[in-house]
């Protein structure tokens, strides 16, 4: 598997891996990073910025250009 680095930013939207508080298939939204690289999600769970964690991404533009083409 790739290690590639995690670039996230306030904004994007992520779906997790064994997402606690949804299904794995949620996006949800980061609302706020704080020390450490901890993601704070719009549905209210903490997540480290890893890929153990972390499964997809996509910016806030990406994101809702996905919408628009699944209308």
């Amino acid at each position: 598997m790739e290690n590639k680095a995690l670039i996230l930013f306030v904004g994007d939207y992520i779906q997790l891996h064994d997402n606690f508080y949804g299904l794995d298939s949620d996006w949800v939204q980061i609302i706020g990073i704080e020390p450490y690289d901890i993601c704070l999600l719009s549905n209210g769970a903490r997540v480290c910025a890893s890929r153990e964690y972390i499964k997809a991404v996509l910016s806030e533009s990406q994101y809702k250009g996905s919408l628009d083409n699944g209308k």
